[in-house]
């Protein structure tokens, strides 16, 4: 079964930013319906420019996602890592 970010416990404020990031790199939007997204990296700016909270509450999240080996941030640009490499609970 495959894993879903769903699936891993972590916090609400986790998955909205992992949500974010996924709809910023443009992984949800349908090749077949025109849409011409390429996927890339995101940096922390423009995610803290659309995250609707506290910068505190983004930091926080962004960590438990890098923690988790769902994110790499390097030089201030946030990458989804592979499925496999995400840290099962």
């Amino acid at each position: 079964m495959a894993v879903s970010i769903f699936d891993l416990g972590l916090s609400v404020e986790a998955n909205s930013l992992f949500l974010l990031i996924e709809g910023m790199l443009g992984t949800k939007i349908d090749p077949d319906k025109n849409c011409k997204a390429v996927p890339g990296s995101v940096t922390i700016e423009r995610c803290l420019e659309k995250w609707n909270g506290e910068e505190n509450d983004f930091l926080v999240a962004m960590k438990e996602l890098v923690d988790a080996g769902i994110l790499t941030e390097k030089n201030s640009e946030l990458r989804v890592n592979a499925p496999e490499n995400w840290k099962k609970k």
